[in-house]
């Protein structure tokens, strides 16, 4: 099979030159250098950890004794150790006096439980040096588990083991404050990576102790989607754990009338109406996690939980990776001091309490949900004004719209309020606002209406701490913990909290002053970049870009949303462009910039903008994402909130700072933030071209009899059939998302099918939309299906590049250096061998259904493949007599079984990626001598086929020439089966529905096609050995 002209070769040639010119370039964007926000600056730590093993923790109180183990953390010279313990050895804590509150660590995929000492150490010294400031008085006790660095991201059953000795632990824990006077009811819980999802599954079990676990802390866990799709258990279990958060806070009862589903909420409401959950993710440095897999979305609301990114929390502002999330200094001192903050509320502390904890110490503060929760003290104005309220020297009246710094106030400054017009204020300080009306306040801010109560309403609450942007400072993490310089703070009050009130007051000391800059705004400070025309904006984004320009020196800060940028997949490249007049003041502070969207909370600092002269700015964000839900009324544009510090010279004129921004997509830049989300995707369509290739090569096989070659079939496919293959992948993405073709798919997909505990979400019910389909964008119009494409089919032409490179080596090995070695000649020994290779199968069929997981056997497999394929290499068996009759049909016959052989393992060879994590599972298992049962990985129907298909691979039957020397020594070459029309087209079939499957259906649900190829296996050695039987016993019938 091979392309009619040049002109249609040069179309293979292209699209593999363009796949392998768009890997190289991924690769490149992957070594790129990272800048501005994006950089990571975590400080080192330092500890003196000790672990104590608790052994009274055994198989008496779980079966998981003997593989897992829980410690005691205690950090040398501050923690009090068990009696005659030194730290390093094994004493029990049973008798021991534990003074804390109960913290459990809880591993992540292939963790160990000494990552628990990094913030457990940092808790234990902000106690000792802040409890006289702050006034703590109740210390933390940590305790870790010792999961033996089980691949939990794996297998389904792992996590549950997990999960079950998890909730026996906490019990346990419980029990060891029992003799206190006032013993902690519940334990909190930090779970890193799917430590955190493991934390989520205990909640769900029937063994979980109710109200155990009220506090959640995840640092870098997949709650949005499994990260893995290559284990049917872990997804099961994901879309059952889903199903049930969702119900506790949702009333799941009402919209449908199963009295199953009314238990399921009425239990998961019951067990998480009081749960706290917090989700820590380290944003777009975490290559392991895409970190849009950590946000909440529909799971949990606001009342009980968030996601905060570490760009955002105050004082720490730097992305993490995935595993330095665990000890970076800046956010374990963050994570220290709220949970301090946390077992130090007295009395009795609600959800509301905790949450304003949380919230404190993990957003921004400029979020709107996060101000709803504050609460606001009130003072009196005679506190705040003094006897002499309305002595004009006292109280210095403030004008709208200028810009005031520390110099120009006086104690007392007063800012007039107009009801009729949208205002805004603004401060900027060094240090941060105190209570107002107390003596001792340096700076303070209140609100209050002159003919109200005559109270006045303290707003220090209300401030956010922000990085420093003076000129000395080189970078953001100058101002985060343990840095050189201290951070600023800021105050922001919109229309919306000013317009019940008629005057704002600032107040600040009169014998210390403090930088602080602050602007009463009646000017726009809200501006949108508009987008025109539909498809063609989205267009302008990757070409020339959209531009907008304002006026900025009138406002201090200035908010510009761009309603385009909305997307996880792109890089978003700002250009500045600024235009100064002569009528400008001294510039008072350099521009800085906040990039934020507010579902997720996320925030981005950019200090020092065009300070050398560099006005281009690389934004990553993290809005709408593959296979991630999403609410479907929110707006996800990204946000820049723009602050400056210009003010013109009082003239007329008036226009002297002009700003023009122009946004465009980077695409290079975009293409590692393609990878990381579509690494599954790029198995399922390596599957689907391979499958493609093979339908062409049975098409062949059944009209000519020949099976061409892999490499020549995938040109001849990207040679006629490339047009048809792009327009079918962009339109794919538009059928998809037509809501009632969206559906239909759903419910036929045959994982969906055959699971109960699949959970699809409702979008009328829940207000949210999640796209597990194809690329699972929820655009209509992408080339991202046709760009991953041009790479796979790279990919495969490189995996067939390769395989015949080795094979050719191998087989000159084998045939030039040892051709004696490796030949048997005799029939008795051959015998032999064909016995032991029966009785080898054998045994490794009997210990599938309960030791041996299939995926072992599938591996065995793929060997046996390889075998197959070095077997039947060209010029191993091919005649040496060039004046034997027939030689020619003889060679073309073993051409076309090599061919055949060559396919089978090429697709074998890309569905092992699905199937060795269960691989890895099962050998660390055997490392620390642990069976853990495998479930649905011991149905020996799932690999019998295949392994029968590869036996018969290797014994292809060799068919009698019609030449006088065939008939007479009975020899002639190996051939492939001739087969009918009618089943080369149910082969075809089978193919296409893999084809099918892995487009639509691979991203999620990728350890079905293992079944899918399995079932293609059981089809086509049916037919091969039906034909087979049928002519050896037409044979026979010939002989007689």
């Amino acid at each position: 099979m091979r392309p009619n002209s040049r002109l249609s070769k040069l179309s293979f040639y292209l699209t593999v030159l363009l796949g392998g010119f768009l890997v190289l370039l991924t690769l490149k964007s992957y070594t790129s250098k990272l800048n501005g926000p994006d950089v990571p600056s975590c400080r080192p730590v330092w500890m003196y950890p000790s672990y104590i093993k608790i052994h009274s923790f055994d198989q008496s109180h779980t079966k998981y004794a003997s593989k897992y183990s829980i410690y005691l953390y205690r950090e040398q010279g501050r923690d009090k150790l068990p009696p005659e313990g030194n730290g390093d050895n094994d004493d029990d804590v049973v008798g021991m006096e534990l003074e804390g509150v109960p913290v459990l660590f809880i591993p992540g995929n292939a963790g160990n439980h000494r990552q628990a000492r990094s913030i457990a150490a940092r808790t234990s010294e902000l106690y000792d040096e802040l409890r006289d400031v702050n006034g703590y008085k109740t210390k933390l006790d940590f305790f870790t588990i010792d999961f033996n660095e089980d691949f939990t991201a794996f297998h389904g059953r792992t996590i549950l083991d997990q999960a079950e000795y998890a909730n026996e632990a906490v019990k346990f824990i419980l029990d060891l404050y029992s003799t206190r006077s006032n013993p902690p009811k519940s334990v909190i819980v930090i779970g890193h990576s799917m430590g955190g999802i493991v934390a989520r599954i205990m909640m769900t079990l029937p063994d979980y102790l109710p109200g155990s676990v009220e506090d959640i802390l995840t640092l870098s866990s997949p709650h949005s989607t499994s990260p893995l799709t290559f284990d049917g258990d872990l997804s099961t279990i994901y879309s059952a754990v889903d199903k049930f958060w969702y119900c506790g806070f949702t009333n799941c009862s009402t919209t449908t009338g199963t009295a199953k589903l009314n238990q399921l909420s009425s239990v998961a409401h019951e067990r998480l109406q009081n749960v706290a959950l917090i989700s820590i993710t380290g944003g777009a440095l975490d290559s392991t996690l895409p970190a849009d897999y950590t946000t909440l979305g529909y799971l949990v609301p606001k009342s009980n939980g968030f996601t905060a990114f570490t760009t955002g929390i105050p004082q720490v502002w730097t992305p993490i990776d995935h595993l330095a999330i665990v000890w970076c200094q800046q956010l374990r001192t963050r994570i220290a001091l709220a949970l301090l903050e946390l077992t130090s509320l007295r009395g009795t502390v609600t959800l509301q309490d905790r949450m304003r904890v949380y919230e404190q110490y993990f957003l921004t503060g400029f979020e709107d949900y996060a101000m709803e929760n504050k609460q606001v003290a009130i003072v009196s104005e005679e506190d705040v004004f003094g006897k002499d309220a309305d002595d004009g020297n006292t109280v210095m009246k403030l004008e709208p719209g200028r810009i005031y710094n520390e110099k120009m106030l006086r104690s007392v400054n007063v800012f007039k309020l107009n009801k009729d017009k949208d205002v805004q204020f603004t401060l900027l300080s060094k240090i941060p606002l105190q209570i107002i009306g107390n003596k001792k306040s340096k700076l303070s801010v209140g609100l209050y209406n002159e003919t109200g109560d005559g109270g006045i309403r303290d707003v220090s609450s209300l401030q956010a701490t922000i990085p420093n942007f003076g000129e000395n400072v080189t970078d953001i993490s100058d101002s985060s913990y343990d840095g050189p310089t201290s951070p600023m703070y800021s105050l922001v009050l919109n229309t919306t909290i000013l317009k019940p009130y008629s005057h704002i007051v600032i107040t600040q000391s009169k014998n210390e002053r403090h930088e602080l800059y602050c602007q009463l705004s009646t000017n726009p400070s809200c501006l949108t970049l508009e987008s025109r025309g539909g498809i063609l904006s989205e267009l302008r984004l990757f070409t020339t870009g959209q531009d907008i320009s304002w006026l900025i020196n009138c406002v201090m800060m200035t908010n510009l949303k761009i309603p385009q940028a909305w997307s996880s997949l792109y890089v978003y490249k700002l250009q500045f462009k600024i235009v100064f007049s002569s009528s400008l003041e001294k510039e008072r502070f350099h521009m800085f910039i906040r990039q934020w969207t507010d579902d997720p909370f996320e925030s981005k600092w950019f200090i020092n903008v065009g300070e050398d002269g560099n006005y281009e700015l690389q934004l990553t964000m993290h809005g709408i994402a593959p296979f991630v839900p999403y609410k479907i009324q929110s707006d996800y544009g990204m946000n820049l909130q723009i602050w400056q510090g210009n003010e013109p010279v009082r003239t007329r004129e008036m226009n002297s700072k002009y700003i023009n921004i122009n946004v465009t997509i980077d695409i290079i830049a975009s293409l590692k933030l393609l990878i990381l989300r579509y690494r599954i995707t790029i198995v399922g369509i390596n599957i689907a071209i391979i499958s493609m290739v093979m339908m062409l090569q049975f098409g062949q096989f059944g009209s000519t009899s020949k099976y061409p070659s892999f490499g020549q079939t995938l040109i001849y496919l990207n040679a006629k059939y490339w047009w048809v293959i792009m327009t079918m992948l962009v339109i794919l993405n538009y059928v998809i998302n037509i809501p009632s073709v969206n559906k239909l798919l759903h419910y036929i997909d045959p994982v969906v099918l055959t699971d109960y505990n699949k959970f699809v979400i409702n979008e009328e019910e829940s207000g949210f939309k999640s796209n597990e389909l194809f690329l699972g964008l929820s655009q209509g119009f992408t080339i991202i299906g046709v760009l991953l494409y041009l790479c796979c089919n790279f990919i495969i032409w490189l995996t067939c590049v390769a395989l015949m490179l080795v094979g050719t080596m191998l087989n000159f090995v084998m045939l030039k250096l040892y051709p004696t070695r490796l030949k048997i000649g005799s029939k008795r020994v051959q015998s032999v061998l064909f016995n032991l290779q029966v009785c080898l199968m054998a045994c490794i069929v009997l210990l599938i259904p309960w030791y041996l997981p299939y995926q072992i056997v599938y591996l065995i497999g793929c060997v046996y493949q390889v075998i197959n394929v070095l077997k039947y290499w060209p010029g191993r068996i091919r005649s040496k007599d060039p004046s034997d009759e027939g030689v020619d049909d003889t060679t073309a016959a073993e051409t076309a079984v090599f061919n055949y052989q060559v396919s089978w393992l090429i697709l074998m060879l890309w569905l092992l990626p699905i199937n060795i994590p269960i691989l890895i599972v099962f050998i660390h298992n055997l490392q620390i001598n642990w069976t853990t049962p495998f479930s649905s990985h011991h149905n020996l129907l799932s690999i019998l086929p295949i392994l029968l298909m590869t036996y018969y691979n290797s014994n292809v039957k060799m068919e009698k020439r019609s030449t006088r020397k065939g008939r007479n020594m009975g020899d002639g070459g190996d051939e492939l089966p001739h087969l009918s029309t009618k089943v080369i087209k149910l082969i075809q079939l089978m193919l296409g529905y893999i084809v099918y499957y892995s487009l639509i259906y691979g991203s999620r649900h990728t350890f079905y096609l293992h079944h899918l190829f399995n079932l293609l296996c059981c089809l086509v050695w049916i037919v091969f050995y039906s034909h087979e039987s049928a002519a050896t016993t037409g044979e026979k019938g010939e002989r007689r």
